[in-house]
């Protein structure tokens, strides 16, 4: 869970999928239809908490995506495992 806050609370935010790609690749998943400001909010603790594990160095890489049309997600998941089919 990643803590982020809204209205001035505290809040925390659980990521609908993580995934482990060929390439040693920890990707965040969020998949959205609309998003809101508070969607908007979490996302954002989402990409400071990657920020910072990755400059932790001790975790591996990781990456948060957010999905929005599930049909670009072979292409974006490609991508991101370095494959160029």
């Amino acid at each position: 869970m990643i803590p982020y806050e809204w209205e001035d609370r505290p809040h925390t935010y659980t990521p609908d999928y993580l995934v482990r790609l060929a390439n040693g690749l920890t990707l965040i998943l969020e998949i959205k239809g609309q998003e809101r400001e508070q969607d908007r909010q979490k996302h954002a603790a989402a990409r400071r908490w990657v920020t910072a594990v990755n400059n932790a160095g001790q975790f591996g890489r990781w990456e948060f995506v957010v999905c929005t049309d599930t049909a670009d997600l072979p292409a974006t998941l490609a991508g991101l495992a370095g494959d160029s089919r």
